[in-house]
Order: structure tokens, then C-alpha cells, then sequence
């Protein structure tokens, strides 16, 4: 059923004094331009932010009414994104548009509300969105169906999804462009690739099973259609799930021909040099390879020589070279199986800690905030679930990178504890040691020793560790 935008009368009223509004600030404007603007209720910041990919195009400030608005230049026709605070939707945009938005920061994609011209299109596609999100967080029952029924599964959510689309194109006065066909055919049947992708693995874990399910020689058939570097999709959250789940798998199948002698990493590496042409998307993949592999405890010193070898020789970003290289040199400094090493902070009181003193005898996770405010927003829920799961376990958080201030603003906002929330300045001498903007994270052991140097927060292999850490 289509959702209702316009239910309550507040907002359709403000909607319609925005309207008037930009109709009569660009009446007398035929410069081509795309406008986009809207009003924020409970903003998370004083700006919004404009984006194409990774790239900001414009920033606009909210005036007093918490109102922005944007003029957009030669834009062409594309997928952009807007960020408010820690939050983004994507837009699709097209020559001439006015677009309106307005959204209520407490729930962010639930409350967004397109207005003006190109709203249908965007209106579609924020259904689609939280559509495709209501079924991944019911999903999870499907992987213990057998095959045959899964697939059914399958087709039947494609099919719904284009009956959708097709009774949306009807009601449309114009045929959609290329792209936007394109960006919908994406967000319809990708997601259900994705969970295709996940069927073997997901079908062994909920029937618990010894080994993955003998699948039919057309069960990956849809891997021939896929289309890997198109640069137009690939910050669309569902393509990169997708691309990065199909390459993991290509290279788990790789490592599985010879288990003993193939390192997993190193296979993916090599499949991303030979399937992903787009060098920057490439380069993202080849450090998220090799990052990976600073993490695994279990590799030996002469597999992290040949991993480390491959990326320095096919990567061909310099700064993700000089970030490897400073990386590999703190894991040294904080290795598994040693003592953790001293490590001095600053409380909420500005007072010195010895961090090591408050996990003397206890299982812990010390981690550091990253600098993106959407990592540090994931960090914050998964240390909610992480503490909740694993009570016995102390949970230090250590900020590198922002003000005192900005760190205690943060803090309250979040509800931390300050007893378990510390500061390290870049003047302390071992900040070397841990600088970065990731969420790197130490697991030291009740003796006092390093259990893993170099995991992150946000990777799914952090609650295994813990898991067989309490188990010791």
C-alpha cells in the first residue's frame, strides 16, 4: 500500500508555503538551474550537505526557521545523496528540478517528504527504500527454507516490486529516463540478489548444518547479468552490500580448492584486481582486503608478507600505502600474545588515567571513535548489543581526533558512561601508537595480555573474538 505522506496537516501546510516560496524566488530565472531545499524539524547540526558519491558539491546553512535551500549549476542527471548530521538519503535529481524536502531529524527516513518537481520519482524510490529495509529485518526466517522454496521466495519479492513500479509508470505523464529505469531496476532486484548471496552460508547457520547446501547449477545464474563497475551505482548502498558479498564468496570459493595452502585475503585481493575496473572503487576494495587481514590473528608472519606484498604492489593510492604502513607499524608496537602496553588518557575531569589499571583482571575491548559521525553512530548501537551480550567484559572508548569539548558534547548526547570514556591527546607519547580515524580496537585478556591488536569495532569478527574469549 502506498504510504499516506500527506496525513497530517501541519506538514502539508508547510509544504505549501516552501512551494510558493521557491515558485516565486525562481519565477523570473531561466538559467536552467536544479534547485533543492527544505526545512529540518530537530536538527542534528547547522548545515546540509550536498553530494555526488564521496564528493560534497555544496554546503547551505539552516537559516532561523531551519529552512536551507541549494541552486545547483549544469547538474546532470544522476543518483546524489544530502547529509544532515549523521544521517543521508540519496535524491535522484534531473535538469530543472525543485525539490523540496521536509523531515523530522527523530526518524530520519520515515518522516522524509518530497515536494515540488521530480518528487514522484524521489517519492517512489524512499518507498522502495524502506520497503526493501522492512524485508531484510524480516528476512532472516527464509534461509532455513529448502531451495525450491527459497527461490520462490525470491521471485515473488521481484515480481511485487515491478508490479509496483509498472503501476507507478502508468500513473506517470512522461517515460522515466535510462538512469532512473536503471537505479530502480537496481534497488529491485539487488537486494534479492544480495540475500542469494548470503542463502548457502545463512542455510547452514539456521539448520545448523555441517557443511552449505549442494545448490543447482542455475541457482547463481543472475552472476552473468551483474554489472560490476558501472560508476553511476556504485555508492548505492544496496549495489556496494551486493558487489562486496559476491567477492567474498568468489574468494571463500577460491580458498575452499585449497584450504591449507591458499590465504583467503590474498584470493580476494587477486579477484577484485581482476574483475574491478574502476580504480578508485578498486583501490577501496584492495585496502578493505588488506585491512582484513590485520585483524586475523591467525595468519603467520609469511602469509601478512605476501598479503602486504600484493596490496603495495597493485594498489595505486598512496595515501591508503602510508596508512597500511603506519598501521602495520602500531600493530607491531600492540601484538598478540604480549602484555598491552602502557596506556595513559584523560578522564572527563581532565584528570590522567592509566587505562591498564582499570582492566587489571578482566576481559577487555579498548576502542577508538572513528571520525565519520555515521561510523561513530553504528559504534554506538553495536556497543549497546556488545555490552548487553557480553556483561563481563570491561568497554573502554578513547577519543583521538576531536576538541575536549566537542568529545564531552558527544559523550552527554550519547549517554556514555564517563567512568569508561577517555581522551588521548596528541601530545601524549604513545598517540603514534594509536592515531587514525577508524575504529580500531584492542582485545586484551584477563591477564593483561593482547588477544588482537588490530580488530575493528564495526566488523562482524569482533563478536566471535569475544565469544571465544569469554570462553577461555
Amino acid at each position: 500500500m502506498k504510504k499516506n505522506y500527506f496525513s497530517q496537516p501541519f506538514n502539508l501546510f508547510i509544504l505549501m508555503g516552501m512551494i510558493l516560496s521557491l515558485v516565486a524566488c525562481n519565477s523570473n530565472k531561466e538559467d536552467g538551474a536544479t534547485y533543492f531545499g527544505g526545512k529540518i524539524k530537530n536538527p542534528k547540526g547547522k548545515y546540509v550537505y550536498f553530494h555526488e558519491g564521496k564528493k560534497i558539491l555544496d554546503s547551505a546553512r539552516l537559516d532561523s526557521h531551519n529552512k536551507f535551500s541549494f541552486k545547483l549549476d549544469s547538474l546532470e542527471t544522476g543518483l546524489y545523496t544530502f547529509k544532515h548530521g549523521a544521517e543521508f538519503q540519496y535524491l535522484y535529481l534531473e535538469p530543472k528540478d525543485s525539490l523540496l524536502i521536509y523531515l523530522n531529524t527523530w526518524d530520519f527516513d520515515e518522516s522524509l517528504i518530497f515536494s515540488g518537481k521530480g518528487s514522484s520519482k524521489n517519492n517512489y524510490l524512499i518507498n522502495l527504500y524502506l520497503e526493501q529495509e522492512r524485508t531484510e529485518k524480516g528476512f532472516k526466517s527464509n534461509y532455513r527454507l529448502n531451495e525450491e522454496e527459497f527461490e520462490k521466495v525470491i521471485e515473488k519479492g521481484i515480481k511485487d516490486q515491478l508490479d509496483k513500479y509498472n503501476n507507478f509508470l502508468s500513473l506517470e505523464e512522461e517515460p522515466p529516463s535510462e538512469f532512473f529505469d536503471k537505479l530502480v531496476k537496481t534497488g529491485i532486484y539487488v537486494p534479492f540478489y544480495f540475500y542469494k548471496e548470503r542463502y548457502a552460508y545463512n542455510h547452514k547457520r539456521a539448520l545448523n548444518l555441517k557443511k552449505a547446501p549442494e545448490l543447482s547449477e542455475g541457482f547463481y545464474d543472475y552472476r552473468k547479468k551483474i554489472e560490476l563497475n558501472d560508476e553511476s551505482l556504485l555508492d548505492y548502498g544496496w549495489n556496494l552490500a551486493f558487489i562486496n558479498t559476491f567477492l567474498y564468496n568468489l574468494a571463500h570459493d577460491e580458498k575452499m580448492k585449497d584450504p591449507d595452502n591458499k590465504i583467503f585475503e590474498l584470493e580476494l585481493m587477486k579477484i577484485v584486481d581482476d574483475r574491478i575496473h574502476v580504480e578508485d572503487f578498486r583501490n577501496s576494495l584492495l585496502a578493505k582486503g588488506v585491512w582484513g587481514s590485520l585483524s586475523n590473528k591467525y595468519l603467520t608472519e609469511e602469509e601478512e608478507e605476501k598479503i602486504y606484498a600484493y596490496f603495495f604492489e597493485n594498489c595505486t593510492d598512496e595515501v591508503y600505502k602510508e596508512d597500511l604502513k603506519k598501521s602495520i607499524a602500531q600493530k607491531e608496537k600492540v601484538s598478540a600474545g604480549h602484555q598491552m602496553p602502557q596506556l595513559m588518557a584523560y578522564n572527563y575531569n581532565n584528570a590522567p588515567v592509566e587505562i591498564n589499571s582499570l582492566i587489571e583482571n578482566s576481559n577487555a575491548v579498548i576502542y577508538f571513535w572513528p571520525k565519520d559521525l555515521g561510523k561513530r553512530e553504528l559504534l554506538t548501537e553495536k556497543l549497546h548489543y556488545l555490552k548487553k551480550h557480553h556483561p563481563e567484559i570491561v568497554f573502554i572508548g578513547i577519543e583521538r581526533n576531536t576538541s575536549d569539548q566537542e568529545w564531552k558534547e558527544f559523550i552527554e548526547s550519547k549517554k556514555l558512561p564517563s567512568e569508561t570514556q577517555f581522551i588521548l591527546p596528541k601530545h601524549s607519547e604513545s598517540y603514534s601508537w594509536y592515531e587514525g580515524d577508524m575504529a580500531r580496537t584492542i582485545i586484551v585478556n584477563y591477564e593483561g595480555k593482547v588477544e588482537n591488536g588490530y580488530v575493528f569495532f564495526l566488523d562482524s569478527n569482533l563478536n566471535y573474538y569475544l565469544k571465544k574469549m569469554n570462553k577461555h
